[in-house]
């Protein structure tokens, strides 16, 4: 079975390097800081976790964030869902369609096209 190539692997390189360096500018002004994409990831992980910023996480907690951050900005493009357990709010991800084996390069662009739609979704004034 063939996989297509993910449609947001068809947006113009210049575009998604435009709007990352927005990205950037703007968390730099907001929080001092100009994380790569493991950081950006860390910080959506902490933002969909409702608990806010705890200094001295164990090195297991912050890897679920990444995770979490990493999956729900998939889940910004229809690539992952978030699934109830239905048991103390717990959830897990399921994919949601099947995507082919990419190169380095076209998971790194994916990822930040992902990235992208997420904060865009949220509609923070990144453009200002």
């Amino acid at each position: 079975m063939t996989v297509a190539v993910p449609e947001e692997l068809l947006v113009e390189d210049d575009w998604v390097d435009q709007r990352w360096r927005q990205l950037h500018g703007w968390l730099q002004r907001s929080f001092g800081i100009e994380p790569g994409i493991e950081g950006v990831l860390f910080l959506i992980g902490v933002r969909e976790s409702g608990s806010g910023y705890q200094p001295k996480l164990k090195k297991e907690r912050k890897q679920e964030l990444i995770m979490d951050g990493t999956y729900r900005a998939f889940e910004a493009i229809g690539v992952y869902r978030r699934v109830s357990s239905g048991v103390d709010s717990e959830y897990s991800w399921e994919k949601s369609r099947p995507m082919p084996t990419l190169s380095v390069e076209d998971q790194e662009k994916l990822l930040k096209v992902a990235i992208l739609r997420y904060f865009s979704e949220l509609n923070l004034g990144m453009d200002t």
